[in-house]
């Protein structure tokens, strides 16, 4: 099955790159069974019309559905215009003008237009949540690979035991290659984090846009910083999209993450004091919702595994991709189904700690019952200022979000992107936001 798509970079597509993206796309889809073209139709529709509203309202289509926001238009042959409005979609209101053509391309240049309440920016720039490439790659692997998932590997890893002083930079949806004019994001975090000199250095997911074999090359391990100890790399949904095969294969198999990781995508270490676990928050999530919805799932090694950690009685630190809680830090009613899977392993306790990616947000949380959760998103993957956390932060339920401009003239709605640097010694433990330039966001100690 091929796996290259346009590696160029480039923030539009010309006539020949959207062709063979859409024939690919339509052949996926063609080639599924008629029951399952049925059982997904809905969803497909669902987006569409949400596209359709937004088109005609301006009102922002639904949160994490760019993998399917355009692929009705496209398997109709465009049939009420949505990809045309879009190819020549210009903003008056946010004073871009007239819009220059790029030869040989499908659309103007890449223009934004606003950020909705989450931070998400609607713009047709790369990985913005207009970027044609969300449907015509992401989307098309994710159907393409509908039926194939790589065999969960058997067997338990070995917690690790590590120092009791060590230091732990953490960097989540961090895998976007250098795009843009300049550096882009991902690319100045992997220039800093080593002068950070960490012990460990772990991704918590997502490589962009499908966790492809290309991908997972040159848009995470040719960028990876190296932890002076070890590395891991952690399962997402957009590993998944690819059937799990290339981050299984290529990441966790590869010369940086294998010595410590190999096999498996979950992992602990522990010291005197902590355990810091990994868990796979992706591979048993539903793959005809795009594995949004993160779980540890059910019979498989994750769940006693995490019984004999919490069982210990020391401090635990949390590592998942995907959010246990929703944008303003507090578990819904009902709780998730990934808050509910990892906290009933820990008998009456909690983690301490709870640090995850997914949404791509940088997020200090107080704290909700035992736990400080911690959202770090925001690796690379342009965003906006969330006025759903300015409010959160206003009711009390958010301690710090990283919500500064980056000042990038290219990108002008967005903010800084960044990482977290994790210091324990002893029982203690300083956990930093640093942002994308190496300049500290936020600190805490506990």
């Amino acid at each position: 099955m091929p796996d290259e798509f346009d590696a160029s970079g480039s923030e539009v597509l010309t006539v020949a790159e959207r062709a063979a993206l859409v024939q690919r796309l339509k052949a996926a889809w063609d080639n599924l069974p008629a029951d399952t073209q049925a059982e997904l139709k809905p969803m497909l529709d669902d987006a569409h019309q949400q596209l359709g509203q937004y088109l005609a309202t301006g009102s922002s289509p639904a949160h994490e559905m760019q993998q399917i926001l355009t692929m009705k238009s496209h398997l109709t042959q465009d049939w009420d215009g949505h990809v045309e409005t879009l190819r020549s979609l210009v903003s008056e209101a946010t004073g871009h003008g007239p819009v220059p053509p790029v030869k040989g391309a499908i659309a103007p240049r890449a223009i934004e237009i606003s950020v909705s309440a989450d931070g998400e920016i609607l713009g047709t720039g790369k990985y913005e949540k207009l970027d044609p490439r969300w449907v015509l790659v992401a989307g098309t692997v994710w159907l393409e690979n509908l039926f194939r998932k790589h065999p969960f590997p058997p067997g338990t890893p070995a917690v690790q035991q590590v120092d009791n002083k060590l230091s732990i930079a953490l960097v989540s949806d961090f895998g976007t290659g250098n795009f843009g004019a300049g550096d882009s994001p991902s690319t100045k975090i992997a220039k800093f984090i080593p002068s950070l000199t960490p012990d460990y250095c772990i991704h918590l997911g997502d490589v962009y846009y499908a966790g492809t074999s290309s991908e997972e090359t040159n848009n995470l391990l040719n960028l990876w910083p190296r932890g002076a100890k070890g590395n891991f790399a952690m399962n997402s949904n957009h590993e998944m999209y690819s059937a799990g095969t290339p981050y299984f294969n290529q990441a966790v198999g590869g010369s940086i993450f294998n010595k410590l990781q190999s096999p498996w995508s979950f992992f602990a270490l522990e010291n005197d004091h902590w355990i810091i676990v990994g868990l796979d928050s992706a591979y048993f999530s539903d793959v005809k919702t795009l594995y949004l919805n993160g779980t540890l799932g059910k019979d498989n090694a994750q769940i006693p595994f995490l019984q004999s950690i919490a069982a210990k009685g020391k401090k635990v630190i949390v590592l998942t991709h995907h959010n246990p809680v929703p944008i303003d830090g507090v578990p819904g009613t009902p709780p998730s189904q990934l808050y509910t899977d990892v906290m009933n392993e820990f008998s009456g306790s909690a983690p301490v700690y709870w640090y995850f990616g997914h949404s791509h947000l940088g997020v200090a949380y107080q704290k909700q019952g035992e736990t400080l959760f911690r959202c770090l998103g925001h690796g690379a993957l342009p965003w906006g200022f969330s006025s759903s956390l300015n409010t959160a932060r206003t009711a009390g339920t958010v301690d710090w979000f990283e919500d500064r401009s980056a000042n990038d003239l290219a990108n002008p709605l967005r903010v800084f992107n960044g990482f977290v640097f994790l210091e324990l010694d002893g029982g203690k433990l300083t956990e930093t936001f640093y942002d994308e330039s190496g300049s500290v966001a936020w600190t805490k100690s506990n």
